[in-house]
């Protein structure tokens, strides 16, 4: 999955910094890519914790389990906080553009790795 997350993350900045500079030059180069690698560091770390609260959850037992998965969750959403917090108070450091598509890669890199397994298991 961060295989996928890096390779959509170069993806991302080619294609992201075409249309920043030719269509919507209302985000500059350096900002976009910032927000981009904010965004996809956040990604990265979201998948790191996930895979570590559903290794931890399925060795605990019910009530318990359920609360150390919700707490991990109110964890991952407080970080995707704390990441747009300088993107708002921040705007010409942190581009909002590159910052929503790095987050959003978490999404297209799950796809990307699900398409990919299931061809591995039809060969």
């Amino acid at each position: 999955m961060l295989q996928s997350i890096g390779l959509l993350f170069g993806i991302l900045l080619v294609a992201g910094l075409l249309v920043s500079t030719l269509l919507f030059p209302f985000e500059k180069p350096l900002p976009y890519f910032l927000g981009l690698l904010m965004g996809s560091l956040l990604s990265a770390a979201k998948v790191i914790l996930l895979e570590k609260s559903l290794g931890n959850s399925l060795d605990m037992e019910g009530t318990n389990a359920r609360n150390y998965a919700g707490a991990q969750a109110v964890l991952r959403y407080f970080l995707t906080i704390l990441v747009l917090l300088p993107v708002f108070f921040l705007p010409g450091i942190f581009g909002l553009f590159g910052t929503i598509l790095g987050i959003l890669a978490l999404q297209f890199a799950a796809y990307i790795t699900g398409f990919r397994l299931k061809g591995k298991q039809e060969l």
